[in-house]
């Protein structure tokens, strides 16, 4: 019978950066949430707050983010908050101060937890095949064959000829987008507005192409990406 085993897996965990002179914490978060609110849903936060915040600046935020469904990992930063995370039960998690930090904006810390948690296809989808990345986007390396079909909640990005069916934002995200490298799909979809190979201008196809959904005319607008 085999026994536990620790293994170095990778999981979508970000630091969340909170200075003290910020707006509320709870006005981000929720813009956060309206903006990917799967996304949102789907990570795991470690809590950095400045060394300037007191202990119920902090059991706010925790409560906070437990209200709003995000995962919250535990605490790290300046060691002044080590015992605010005992008193409040969260984790610990010691700063690795040799290691390389970026400073991401919001925006850019969500698409990097996009990338972190996208399916991504290595290799051809063959005619008949389905496939559909829930909650997250699709990333598909290779051709998708007249007849297979392909889907996400969020974006759809193929590098490769696109010959089958392919919808982005199918849990209804107006905002997600399709790329692909060599555009020659059945039927192309995004947040439930569909239109035919007989709607894609003649000029873009087996173009590299941007596929966006026009929200006021409820259109799918095409646009080359040279």
């Amino acid at each position: 019978m085999p026994g536990p085993q620790i293994r170095l897996d990778r999981y979508s965990v970000m630091t969340l950066e909170w200075p003290k002179d910020s707006d509320p914490l709870e006005n981000w978060l929720r813009g956060q949430c309206e903006i990917a609110p799967s996304l949102m849903q789907e990570i795991a936060i470690v809590l950095r707050p400045s060394d300037k915040h007191r202990i119920e600046d902090i059991r706010q935020a925790v409560d906070t983010l437990d209200r709003l469904g995000v995962g919250l990992i535990g605490l790290t930063g300046d060691p002044c908050h080590r015992v605010t995370a005992a008193t409040l039960g969260l984790s610990w998690l010691s700063s690795n101060t040799n290691g390389v930090q970026s400073e991401l904006g919001p925006r850019q810390l969500l698409e990097e937890a996009a990338q972190e948690t996208a399916l991504v296809v290595d290799g051809p989808v063959r005619s008949g095949v389905q496939i559909y990345a829930k909650d997250r986007d699709l990333v598909v390396i290779g051709q998708v064959s007249e007849g297979a079909e392909i889907m996400a909640d969020g974006h759809v990005h193929v590098y490769g000829r696109l010959r089958g069916r392919v919808a982005a934002g199918v849990g209804g995200h107006t905002d997600a987008e399709i790329f692909c490298v060599m555009f020659e799909p059945e039927l192309v979809s995004i947040g439930g507005t569909y239109c035919g190979t007989e709607q894609i201008p003649s000029n873009l196809w087996s173009a590299r192409v941007r596929v966006r959904l026009d929200t006021n005319a409820q259109t799918l607008t095409f646009t080359s990406m040279g």
